[in-house]
């Protein structure tokens, strides 16, 4: 490289970059990427994202070059290199949120897809269970689940209070025993429900 860019001071390479002058800038970067590198490193603990943010830095001094006029060269360089850091974490910060809440999104959708599916499997394996009952037995228990008291049911179907607790009883181990793998769920379900 040639002397005079060595020997520039830093205000003098930024008035030839303002110049359009390409080895200038070459000083310039030579001169201050290692220190704005351990400077954003320090703030932001990742080299590759360091190194993207000094990049972008120097990318934008190059683009910007005839807007810029610039009187100490350090302070601004560094200057710049805060603003970056702190728009890097701006830019961390919406897509941690943005994505916390799509995972929440995704997760409630999961877990509202599994609860119908798994209680449509539930509501088909009841109704199979219940047609498994013998006629009487089944028409006890409906009523049951309709609210009926036993009086009620013994009332209505002309049978014994103690024979409607009889049907209500065998009617509950069929089906338990028809829905055992779905018995947790439905605890579950039932206290998540009432």
């Amino acid at each position: 490289m040639n002397q005079i860019y060595l020997t520039s001071s830093d205000e003098d390479l930024l008035q030839l970059i303002t110049e359009d002058d390409r080895l200038a800038f070459s000083e310039l970067y030579d001169r201050y990427f290692k220190p704005l590198f351990n400077y954003v490193f320090s703030k932001v603990e990742d080299r590759f994202s360091a190194q993207e943010i000094v990049q972008e830095l120097f990318v934008s001094l190059w683009q910007q070059r005839e807007k810029h006029h610039i009187q100490v060269c350090r302070p601004y360089m560094f200057s710049m290199a805060k603003k970056l850091v702190i728009n890097f974490y701006r830019k961390e910060f919406t897509r941690k949120h943005h994505y916390g809440q799509w995972e929440i999104q995704a997760s409630v959708v999961t877990e509202l897809t599994d609860q119908t599916i798994l209680t449509a499997d539930l509501q088909d394996k009841y109704e199979r269970a219940l047609q498994m009952l013998p006629a009487k037995c089944k028409d006890v228990f409906i009523l049951s689940r309709q609210g009926f008291s036993n009086r009620e049911i013994a009332a209505e179907m002309v049978i014994s209070e103690k024979t409607v607790e009889q049907h209500i009883t065998k009617a509950l181990r069929i089906l338990r025993q028809h829905l055992r793998e779905h018995l947790a769920y439905l605890i579950l379900a039932s206290s998540l429900f009432s």
